[in-house]
């Protein structure tokens, strides 16, 4: 008895490794994306986990004047307030913090005319528009815009 010895046909044997390297790069392109997505989740630096947001301003319309800005930490770590702007239309720009504050995660803090002199010294004009921006240590930003009417 004669036994034909032909291995696998050169063909079949390019489609397999073809069959296999695409299997390899897809298993490979699922545990990448599997693996940024942790990355993503776990956090990473602490600027991407401070959430800030100025819930609102209140203004004393006897003086024209900006009385309380209220900023909340909608975030998981506390951050430190270093800036404070004002700018209305004509892009006056007005700008100052007067002590160092720091937000605990949950926490809303108040900034009056103690902490913001001349934020809260800027006699507004009725019928424009300004806009309030507070700037973390680490450079997160939130802005407010409003229009004054009294």
């Amino acid at each position: 008895m004669k036994f034909n010895k032909r291995g696998v046909s050169p063909v079949i044997a390019v489609l397999l490794l073809i069959v296999i390297a695409v299997a390899a790069a897809v298993l490979t392109y699922l545990w990448v994306l599997g693996y940024i997505g942790t990355v993503q989740s776990t956090g990473g630096t602490e600027q991407l986990q401070e959430r800030i947001k100025i819930e609102g301003v209140n203004i004393d319309t006897s003086t024209d004047k900006i009385a309380v800005i209220y900023v909340r930490n909608v975030g998981d770590v506390a951050f430190h307030i270093t800036s404070v702007y004002l700018s209305d239309a004509s892009g006056v720009v007005t700008a100052d913090v007067n002590r160092d504050l720091v937000v605990p995660p949950g926490n809303v803090e108040t900034l009056d005319s103690g902490d913001l002199p001349n934020v809260t010294g800027y006699k507004l004009s009725e019928g424009i528009s300004y806009v309030i921006k507070v700037v973390t240590k680490s450079g997160t930003e939130a802005t407010y815009t409003f229009t004054y009417r009294k």
